[in-house]
């Protein structure tokens, strides 16, 4: 944009060095040249500022394939003017004496322009195009058949333009179309996610089952390894009863052959203390034996008045023993008879 400077009834302007001003007084040109400076009377002045430098415009086309489809193509390029003059005579860049900015949008003007050049070429390459082939290679077709077109074209040249470059950024279907074109793609995609999916799903539970398995295996090696510690557990119980039935039975048959031999010294005790005591009973009673037999020899010999003295001494021996005493009269005749008899022989 240029500044423009206001000094009482002059202006002052100063353009960049990328844009050309076009001075024309009383409708002809009077002075033009990119990046000047000069003062100027407002009243009789009318200036252009037309744009030197590379102009970058950006539009869609919406046209069909030869299959009737729908197709929208975003095409970029890039033009500068080669003549500010025949530029300006076609399009409106006059600005404001007071701000030094457009009094129109040219550049608008200019890009609806490109489009309008650029269409029939897209529509003659679109409709010699299937819509698969336009979307998948289009966009290279398109360009090849456009750049020719734009650089060629007349009314282009006419006005001053010429184009630096054009790029096609890209062809696309409509929302139904382009989401029918990607279903077997993205169904494609989804299938080999089920299959990633079902594979990996497959590998866990493979996983899964070899974990399964191990512990299956630890449990029953756990549980062969408990059945031998009971094995042994019992084993060894059973030795350690066999162990103590064993001392037990020790035990036992010592504490029998103890009291057997206890029994055997007992029975010798009282065999010999039986032995002993009959030896000496048998002795004793051979002893009063004999005694009785030389008390009945001297009896034999001895008169009955002896006889009834010792009688009588044996009696009042045993007479303080004895409770109840019967005597009858034919024992105290005899012995008084006796007793006289025996006074009588003296």
């Amino acid at each position: 944009m240029a500044q423009i400077s206001r000094f009482f009834f002059l202006r002052h302007l100063r353009a960049e060095p990328n844009q050309t001003i076009l001075h024309f007084r009383r409708g002809k040109l009077a002075r033009s040249g990119p990046g000047i400076a000069y003062w100027f009377h407002p009243l009789s002045a009318a200036v252009l500022q037309v744009p030197v430098e590379d102009i970058a415009s950006t539009f869609v086309l919406r046209e069909r394939s030869a299959d009737l489809q729908e197709i929208a193509v975003q095409i970029t390029l890039a033009y500068r003017v080669v003549d500010a003059e025949k530029a300006g005579r076609r399009i409106n860049f006059t600005i404001g004496l007071g701000s030094g900015a457009w009094l129109e949008q040219p550049l608008e003007r200019l890009a609806g322009l490109w489009s309008r050049w650029a269409q029939e070429p897209v529509r003659e390459t679109l409709m010699r195009q299937p819509l698969v082939d336009a979307v998948r290679s289009g966009a290279a077709t398109i360009r090849a058949a456009l750049d020719p077109a734009l650089r060629g074209n007349a009314e282009a040249a006419e006005m001053g333009l010429a184009l630096v470059s054009v790029q096609v950024d890209q062809v696309v279907p409509n929302a139904e179309i382009e989401k029918a074109l990607q279903t077997p793609t993205r169904e494609a995609i989804q299938q080999k996610a089920d299959e990633a999916t079902f594979s990996r799903r497959a590998l866990a539970v493979e996983k899964e089952r070899a974990i399964k398995e191990n512990e299956l295996a630890t449990e029953v090696e756990l549980a062969r390894r408990q059945e031998e510690l009971i094995r042994q557990e019992a084993s060894n119980r059973l030795l350690s009863v066999r162990e103590d039935a064993g001392a037990q039975r020790l035990a036992i048959e010592a504490q029998a052959e103890r009291e057997g031999i206890a029994a055997e010294a007992a029975s010798r005790d009282a065999k010999t203390r039986a032995v002993g005591e009959a030896e000496a009973k048998r002795l004793l009673l051979d002893t009063e034996l004999g005694a009785e037999a030389r008390r009945a020899e001297i009896w034999s010999g001895a008169p009955p008045s002896i006889l009834l003295g010792f009688a009588l001494q044996q009696f009042a021996g045993k007479v303080g023993s004895i409770e109840h005493l019967n005597v009858t009269p034919d024992l105290l005749g005899d012995l008084l008879q006796r007793f006289a008899l025996r006074q009588s022989g003296e």
